[in-house]
């Protein structure tokens, strides 16, 4: 039958086919979004566990967290961001050996400020604090690198692995009746490096799959352009990670493992309500057509609203539970404007920097950790937790709203510019 379709002749089109319905129903269960929030939500799980300890231990536990992530955030350079925000072709250009280079070093200053971090605290494992930071930046850069290569399923299904990792982990050490937080931190020290290891495996499978690549073409001019972005961009990433994290570090100094424990769980459960706002930050830094299309803000924050609240009398479920935490709730509902303000301004913020660059976020970031620092240090030492979710709140909506100003000056690029 010449000139006629299958459709024309009764038979079903490849489209409606039971394999190819089952191949988009993978698709969509397997999407990036849902894997982001299913590793999201088995750390969350792993919060959620971490109640079995006592408020005190878990805020051992919390504190050498804090110290492990600030500091990745401090000395790593914030590389992961830089090599997400670079054009297309910018790693074949400098080399492998100029790559490798900044992640070293970045490694180096995660630790130096991970062990200052928790000597600040006054709480934690130094062994801990620095082994998790180093692994956290291996992590966070060599992902960065997948990242460029649309490898979104691939690197979220890798946190969704070792969050799952972590519970069992987390587990076991219950059943065995091992509520030590130095312990449990331990556990927590070795699934960093476990992940840290399997996405290291996944990209050096890319590099072969790609096979020899071309030797570097940059100059002096452009590795001496690389270090002077490296120091815009981290500037306003510093100010932004202390914003989101000193406050711990003062608790823990101020208040004491015991409130620390309750404060950063109610931090850990308002964060899940800024998954979308993640996978959506990160996918504007990796689309390299450009940022000049629909700001996807409001759509953001619509869906982070329900699962802010959910959280919140998720805290109260648990404490009513485990009386120790029965205050959590009351630290989610002040943290949750704040949360709100922080998906927001994740978008946002991503889109400042594809349109105005380093600069503008770092501004941005400035003015934030200009007004957050002096609330910390105002209101954590007598108000304890409730200071710190207080004065939180005030600091992410101030970066929200800069980074919507900011945002507004901007000039869409015009075509070809980009």
């Amino acid at each position: 039958m010449t000139g006629v379709s299958l459709v024309d002749a009764g038979q079903p089109s490849p489209d409606s086919s039971p394999g190819h319905r089952a191949s988009r129903l993978l698709r969509r269960l397997v999407a990036p979004e849902l894997l982001y929030l299913a590793a999201l939500g088995l750390t969350g799980l792993a919060a959620v566990v971490s109640v079995t300890l006592p408020a005190a231990e878990r805020g051992e536990l919390a504190a050498n967290m804090v110290s492990a992530t600030l500091g990745a955030a401090v000395g790593g350079l914030s590389l992961d961001t830089f090599l997400l925000s670079r054009p297309a072709g910018w790693i074949f250009s400098r080399g492998r050996t100029w790559v490798l280079a900044m992640l070293g070093i970045s490694v180096l200053l995660s630790g130096v400020a991970a062990a200052l971090l928790t000597v600040v605290a006054g709480v934690g494992s130094h062994l801990v604090g620095v082994g998790s930071a180093a692994g956290l930046t291996v992590f966070n850069t060599v992902s960065s690198i997948a990242l460029r290569q649309k490898s979104f399923r691939l690197v979220y299904a890798m946190r969704a692995a070792s969050g799952a990792v972590l519970v069992g982990g987390y587990a076991a050490l219950y059943v065995a009746g091992q509520l030590d937080g130095g312990r449990w931190s331990q556990v927590w020290l070795g699934v960093q490096w476990l992940s840290a290891l399997a996405v290291c495996g996944l990209v050096l499978g890319m590099a072969r799959r790609i096979g020899s690549t071309p030797p570097p073409t940059a100059t002096r001019r452009d590795y001496r352009a690389d270090v002077l972005a490296v120091g815009s961009l981290h500037a306003g990433i510093f100010a932004q990670m202390m914003t989101l994290r000193f406050n711990q570090v003062l608790v823990a100094r101020f208040a004491g493992a015991g409130p620390l424990g309750v404060y950063a769980l109610a931090v850990a459960a308002l964060e899940f309500a800024q998954a979308g706002a993640v996978v959506r930050a990160q996918r504007i830094l990796a689309d390299r057509s450009g940022a000049d299309g629909p700001d996807p803000t409001r759509a953001v924050v619509r869906a982070a609203l329900p699962i802010a609240l959910a959280a919140v009398v998720g805290l109260a479920v648990l404490g009513f539970l485990q009386p120790e935490y029965r205050h959590a709730w009351i630290l989610g509902l002040l943290l949750l404007p704040g949360s709100l303000a922080t998906a927001a301004g994740k978008s946002w913020s991503a889109l400042l920097l594809k349109r105005r660059g380093e600069q503008a976020t770092t501004v941005v970031a400035l003015v934030t950790v200009v007004v957050a620092i002096p609330a910390y240090f105002g209101i954590i030492p007598w108000a304890g937790a409730v200071g710190a979710a207080v004065a939180s709140s005030l600091a992410y909506a101030v970066h929200a709203f800069a980074s919507r100003a900011s945002l507004r000056r901007a000039q869409p690029p015009s075509p070809g510019t980009v």
